[in-house]
């Protein structure tokens, strides 16, 4: 499992940051969705795309 790093790098006061541990995300319409594993069936967190500007890896 990664760590995933929302937003961490952009250094904004007042934007949406989020540090989450999945296997896998990927964009599902208006939103970013982390799952737990491989398969994408265990969902760890969903979040609207327009607030996300960055994912990084740890």
């Amino acid at each position: 499992m990664a760590t995933f790093l929302i937003n961490k790098t952009l250094g904004k006061s007042g934007s949406y940051e989020r540090t989450v541990a999945a296997s896998k995300y990927r964009q599902e319409g208006d939103y970013f969705v982390f799952y737990a594993d491989a398969s994408m069936t265990k969902k760890v967190l969903t979040v609207k795309a327009e607030l996300v500007s960055t994912i990084d890896t740890e």
